[in-house]
């Protein structure tokens, strides 16, 4: 079974996906300390050592760019944590690695970026429906594992929906409290929220 300390190393991007990928971290960074309305992608270019239409190279506007960001994060949970996980048959070790590759992804690939798929509510119609089938099919995929173990009496006696949107909860929290100075390794953290959900979750763990 792929370890989640595995899950940055399992594609080489190219220099265009490199370069998209730094335009987002920033975008987000600054988003997030400033808030959307404020940061204008004059903040943005400046920040990136773009001229603006440099930066118009990649982006279409504003919107287009807050668009990217959440696609982006969940194009990457996707390849890091859906189809890597889905090959896994057993429930219990499934919902492990979901927890523990989608940390380590959150940690690599830069907290903002996790915060502001949140923000969907800023997209217009069209493409706020696509991020939220998106998250949708994500939240159905854990639901499914804990269904398994629900089925196979491994499972706490809770509701399913409420048990995954805390899932998601305790995972996402990771990137408001994370700081690298504490010197705690992705993958540590990693261990250590999968200890703590799967404890909160699953029965065995409560002898």
């Amino acid at each position: 079974m792929p370890d989640a300390l595995s899950v940055s190393k399992e594609s080489t991007p190219s220099n265009s996906e490199m370069r998209e990928a730094q335009i987002y971290r920033v975008a987000a960074e600054l988003i997030q300390q400033k808030g959307y309305d404020a940061t204008s992608m004059n903040d943005i270019a400046k920040k990136l050592k773009l001229t603006k239409a440099g930066l118009y190279y990649y982006i279409d506007g504003k919107n287009d760019l807050l668009y990217s960001i959440i696609k982006f994060g969940m194009q990457v949970l996707d390849e890091q944590v859906i189809q890597p996980c889905g090959k896994i048959t057993d429930p219990e070790k499934r919902l492990e690695q979901i927890i523990q590759r989608h940390t380590v992804s959150l940690l690599e690939l830069g907290g903002a970026i996790s915060i502001l798929t949140d923000e969907e509510h800023k997209l217009p119609p069209a493409k706020r429906k696509k991020i939220v089938e998106l998250k949708r099919s994500y939240l159905d995929f854990v639901r499914k594992s804990l269904n398994e173990l629900k089925a196979q009496k491994k499972m706490r006696n809770l509701n399913l929906n409420i048990a995954a949107m805390n899932f998601f909860a305790v995972i996402l929290g990771v990137a408001r409290w994370y700081n690298s100075k504490k010197g705690w390794s992705s993958q540590r953290i990693a261990r250590e929220v999968s200890k703590f959900i799967k404890g909160a979750i699953l029965t065995e763990l409560e002898k």
